[in-house]
């Protein structure tokens, strides 16, 4: 008995791939106001603490008699800096590595939440039910930015998106493709459905009749051979001569009345 392999795999896609039958309609990525806020956050921070070595250390430590202290504490404030600038670094790779991709299609969400912590969630865009743009403050008012939600059906985890350039464009987007979706899967649903009718009727077609549309007037039943027999003509406007030649009264006349007594 043969070893049972299963089917070689292509290990290169994956739920970021977008297939060929798709199109893709937007890539949204974060505001950059949200790592800006993040550099000037420590910015101040390494501000604050600079002013204060700088301000306080001389109280407690005499430079003059505590040189090689100086320098020590110079030096690791230098490393201090260097780290906080690779923190830094490392957190803009890992702002800008989260996106949302809308196909016509799916809507592929990608939270980088580390640099080695990743989550990539898909959604059938016939499972969106609702979406909703939110912007709040003096700050996202002014950048144009502001938080996307996508709900969706039963179960499924809905999308959340922060800092999102221009939400109530991106949600319209969204729905904009929902919409044309459901209204292929409606035009494909009919077409089938004309289809298995029309394959139907084709089915239940006498051999060798004619099929055609039916304006009320039933067909005449098939012969023994399959031919459709020819309509019954109308009756004559005149009635037919007698065998002896003179005319037969209508049938519709009334008898006379009969003899009273």
């Amino acid at each position: 008995m043969k070893p049972m392999h299963g089917p070689k795999q292509n290990f290169h896609d994956t739920l970021n791939r977008v297939d060929d039958d798709e199109k893709v309609l937007a890539v949204i990525k974060h505001h950059p106001f949200g790592i800006v806020k993040l550099y000037a956050q420590v910015f101040v921070g390494l501000m604050a603490a600079g002013g204060l070595i700088y301000y306080l250390l001389p109280e407690f430590l005499n430079p003059e008699e505590n040189a090689d202290l100086y320098s020590f504490i110079g030096l690791g404030a230098v490393l201090i800096l260097g780290f906080m600038l690779v923190i830094v670094f490392v957190a803009t790779i890992i702002y800008y590595q989260s996106n949302l991709v809308v196909t016509d299609k799916t809507i592929t969400q990608t939270l980088q939440t580390s640099l080695f912590s990743r989550k990539v969630s898909q959604l059938a865009i016939s499972s969106v039910e609702d979406v909703t743009a939110s912007k709040s403050g003096f700050f996202p008012t002014l950048f144009n930015y502001g938080k996307l939600l996508i709900e969706t059906a039963g179960e499924q985890e809905n999308f959340h998106f922060e800092y999102c350039p221009y939400a109530d464009h991106y949600a319209k987007v969204v729905l904009e493709a929902r919409q044309q979706f459901m209204g292929r899967r409606e035009s494909e649903f009919r077409e089938e459905q004309r289809t298995y009718a029309f394959s139907q009727s084709a089915s239940n077609t006498p051999s060798g009749g004619q099929q055609g549309y039916n304006y009320g007037v039933p067909f005449p039943p098939p012969t023994q051979n399959g031919q459709q027999q020819p309509y019954q003509s109308a009756p004559p406007s005149s009635p037919s001569p007698a065998p002896s030649g003179q005319d037969q009264p209508y049938q519709n006349q009334q008898p006379p009345y009969p003899p009273t007594t």
